[in-house]
Protein backbone atom coordinates (compact mmCIF):
# COMPACT_ATOMS: atom_id res chain seq x y z
CA UNK A 1 0.00 0.00 0.00
CA UNK A 2 1.57 3.15 -0.86
CA UNK A 3 1.73 5.76 1.68
CA UNK A 4 -0.03 9.09 1.02
CA UNK A 5 2.23 12.26 -0.55
CA UNK A 6 3.54 14.70 1.56
CA UNK A 7 2.55 18.30 1.02
CA UNK A 8 4.43 21.44 2.15
CA UNK A 9 2.95 24.88 2.96
CA UNK A 10 4.99 27.59 3.80
CA UNK A 11 3.49 31.50 4.40
CA UNK A 12 6.35 34.54 4.38
CA UNK A 13 5.57 38.04 5.77
CA UNK A 14 8.37 40.73 5.35
CA UNK A 15 8.44 43.59 7.33
CA UNK A 16 10.47 46.03 4.64
CA UNK A 17 10.72 48.52 7.12
CA UNK A 18 12.77 46.29 9.65
CA UNK A 19 14.19 43.27 7.51
CA UNK A 20 12.67 40.98 9.71
CA UNK A 21 10.88 38.24 7.85
CA UNK A 22 8.93 35.42 9.15
CA UNK A 23 8.05 32.00 7.96
CA UNK A 24 5.62 29.10 8.96
CA UNK A 25 6.28 25.70 7.29
CA UNK A 26 3.57 23.21 7.88
CA UNK A 27 4.07 19.56 6.25
CA UNK A 28 1.42 17.39 5.56
CA UNK A 29 2.28 13.12 5.73
CA UNK A 30 -0.52 11.12 6.14
CA UNK A 31 -2.14 11.80 9.40
CA UNK A 32 1.21 13.56 10.59
CA UNK A 33 1.36 17.65 10.50
CA UNK A 34 4.59 19.14 11.54
CA UNK A 35 4.83 23.62 11.74
CA UNK A 36 8.05 25.24 11.57
CA UNK A 37 8.76 28.84 12.84
CA UNK A 38 11.63 30.58 11.82
CA UNK A 39 12.83 34.36 11.57
CA UNK A 40 15.54 35.82 9.71
CA UNK A 41 16.74 39.37 10.10
CA UNK A 42 17.85 41.32 6.79
CA UNK A 43 18.44 44.65 5.98
CA UNK A 44 15.46 46.81 5.85
CA UNK A 45 14.44 48.28 2.14
CA UNK A 46 15.31 51.92 1.64
CA UNK A 47 12.48 54.23 1.32
CA UNK A 48 12.90 57.31 -0.13
CA UNK A 49 10.93 60.33 1.62
CA UNK A 50 7.58 61.59 1.06
CA UNK A 51 9.00 64.93 0.91
CA UNK A 52 12.22 67.10 -0.01
CA UNK A 53 12.59 67.92 3.85
CA UNK A 54 15.14 65.97 5.37
CA UNK A 55 15.95 66.63 8.99
CA UNK A 56 19.09 65.42 10.51
CA UNK A 57 19.32 63.52 13.74
CA UNK A 58 19.99 64.96 17.29
CA UNK A 59 23.49 65.08 18.59
CA UNK A 60 24.70 65.60 21.88
CA UNK A 61 26.62 68.99 22.37
CA UNK A 62 30.30 68.37 21.34
CA UNK A 63 29.81 64.67 20.14
CA UNK A 64 29.49 63.26 16.29
CA UNK A 65 26.91 60.64 16.23
CA UNK A 66 27.66 57.84 13.61
CA UNK A 67 25.24 58.13 10.43
CA UNK A 68 23.32 54.54 11.40
CA UNK A 69 22.97 53.00 14.51
CA UNK A 70 25.08 50.04 15.75
CA UNK A 71 23.91 46.80 15.02
CA UNK A 72 27.00 44.96 16.36
CA UNK A 73 28.03 40.89 15.59
CA UNK A 74 24.71 39.41 15.55
CA UNK A 75 25.53 37.84 12.40
CA UNK A 76 27.55 35.43 14.70
CA UNK A 77 24.59 33.75 15.71
CA UNK A 78 25.27 34.70 19.40
CA UNK A 79 22.44 36.10 21.57
CA UNK A 80 23.99 39.72 21.05
CA UNK A 81 21.17 42.05 21.73
CA UNK A 82 22.01 43.14 25.66
CA UNK A 83 25.45 44.19 24.71
CA UNK A 84 24.16 45.77 21.36
CA UNK A 85 21.58 47.88 23.37
CA UNK A 86 23.88 49.60 25.61
CA UNK A 87 26.00 50.48 22.97
CA UNK A 88 23.49 52.16 21.59
CA UNK A 89 22.39 54.04 24.96
CA UNK A 90 26.40 54.89 24.74
CA UNK A 91 26.29 56.04 21.36
CA UNK A 92 23.47 58.22 21.75
CA UNK A 93 24.70 59.73 25.53
CA UNK A 94 27.84 60.39 25.14
CA UNK A 95 29.12 59.84 21.09
CA UNK A 96 30.93 56.52 22.20
CA UNK A 97 30.64 54.34 19.19
CA UNK A 98 31.38 50.49 20.69
CA UNK A 99 33.45 48.17 18.05
CA UNK A 100 32.14 44.40 17.47
CA UNK A 101 35.37 43.36 19.75
CA UNK A 102 33.64 45.85 22.49
CA UNK A 103 30.48 44.31 22.88
CA UNK A 104 31.64 40.90 22.18
CA UNK A 105 34.23 41.74 25.26
CA UNK A 106 30.70 42.54 27.56
CA UNK A 107 29.39 39.96 26.23
CA UNK A 108 31.60 37.63 28.07
CA UNK A 109 32.38 39.73 31.31
CA UNK A 110 28.24 39.33 31.47
CA UNK A 111 29.32 35.92 31.73
CA UNK A 112 27.92 34.50 28.40
CA UNK A 113 28.66 31.90 26.68
CA UNK A 114 28.59 31.08 22.77
CA UNK A 115 24.57 31.52 22.05
CA UNK A 116 23.64 31.23 25.51
CA UNK A 117 22.98 34.51 26.44
CA UNK A 118 22.31 36.23 29.72
CA UNK A 119 20.04 38.86 31.53
CA UNK A 120 19.72 42.56 31.23
CA UNK A 121 21.23 42.89 34.46
CA UNK A 122 24.20 40.51 33.94
CA UNK A 123 25.31 42.78 30.80
CA UNK A 124 24.65 46.65 32.67
CA UNK A 125 26.68 45.07 35.97
CA UNK A 126 28.86 43.96 33.11
CA UNK A 127 29.38 47.56 31.72
CA UNK A 128 29.86 49.31 35.40
CA UNK A 129 32.67 46.38 36.28
CA UNK A 130 34.51 46.22 32.84
CA UNK A 131 33.29 49.09 30.93
CA UNK A 132 32.07 49.35 27.34
CA UNK A 133 34.33 51.33 24.53
CA UNK A 134 36.34 52.78 27.01
CA UNK A 135 33.42 53.99 29.17
CA UNK A 136 32.41 52.52 32.36
CA UNK A 137 28.71 52.67 33.34
CA UNK A 138 28.12 54.84 36.34
CA UNK A 139 24.82 53.14 37.53
CA UNK A 140 21.92 52.11 36.10
CA UNK A 141 18.02 51.43 38.12
CA UNK A 142 14.87 49.72 36.90
CA UNK A 143 11.90 51.92 35.86
CA UNK A 144 8.68 51.96 34.96
CA UNK A 145 8.95 55.30 33.20
CA UNK A 146 8.55 53.67 29.48
CA UNK A 147 9.55 57.24 28.16
CA UNK A 148 12.74 57.49 29.86
CA UNK A 149 16.01 57.13 28.02
CA UNK A 150 17.76 53.66 28.30
CA UNK A 151 17.77 49.98 27.93
CA UNK A 152 14.60 48.19 27.24
CA UNK A 153 13.71 44.26 26.95
CA UNK A 154 11.13 43.88 24.79
CA UNK A 155 8.60 41.02 23.50
CA UNK A 156 7.90 41.54 19.91
CA UNK A 157 5.11 39.99 17.94
CA UNK A 158 6.73 37.31 15.40
CA UNK A 159 9.62 36.60 17.41
CA UNK A 160 10.12 33.61 20.04
CA UNK A 161 12.48 35.36 22.71
CA UNK A 162 12.66 38.45 23.91
CA UNK A 163 14.65 41.11 22.94
CA UNK A 164 17.19 44.09 24.32
CA UNK A 165 16.82 47.95 23.11
CA UNK A 166 18.09 51.15 23.36
CA UNK A 167 15.32 54.20 23.78
CA UNK A 168 16.92 57.00 22.67
CA UNK A 169 16.64 60.59 24.28
CA UNK A 170 14.17 61.47 21.46
CA UNK A 171 11.86 58.68 22.53
CA UNK A 172 12.69 56.32 19.55
CA UNK A 173 13.76 52.54 20.35
CA UNK A 174 16.62 51.65 18.23
CA UNK A 175 15.79 47.96 16.58
CA UNK A 176 18.40 46.23 13.99
CA UNK A 177 20.39 49.72 13.23
CA UNK A 178 16.86 51.65 12.59
CA UNK A 179 15.44 54.17 15.19
CA UNK A 180 11.57 53.43 15.62
CA UNK A 181 8.83 54.59 17.31
CA UNK A 182 7.55 51.46 19.66
CA UNK A 183 3.83 52.35 19.05
CA UNK A 184 4.24 51.29 15.66
CA UNK A 185 5.29 47.97 16.82
CA UNK A 186 3.75 45.33 17.94
CA UNK A 187 5.75 45.41 20.80
CA UNK A 188 5.01 44.76 25.33
CA UNK A 189 7.90 46.15 27.26
CA UNK A 190 8.85 43.50 29.73
CA UNK A 191 11.66 45.83 31.53
CA UNK A 192 12.79 49.05 31.34
CA UNK A 193 16.29 50.46 33.06
CA UNK A 194 17.25 54.16 33.43
CA UNK A 195 21.95 54.65 32.38
CA UNK A 196 23.84 56.83 33.50
CA UNK A 197 27.30 56.76 32.04
CA UNK A 198 30.63 58.55 34.07
CA UNK A 199 32.09 61.44 32.76
CA UNK A 200 35.42 61.85 32.00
Amino acid sequence: MASAPSRTTTVKTVNNKTGITTSTSTVRSGNSVSVTKTTTIGAPKTVSPASSSVSSPSKASGTALAERWITGPNDSGWTMCGPVAIANHLLDATGVQASNADMERLYRAAGAIGDSGAPVEFFLAAACTTGLAGCRLASYRRTLAEDEPGVLLLAIGGLPDLHAAARTRDGEVVLWGAGVRLAEWDAFIIGAWSLTWQEG
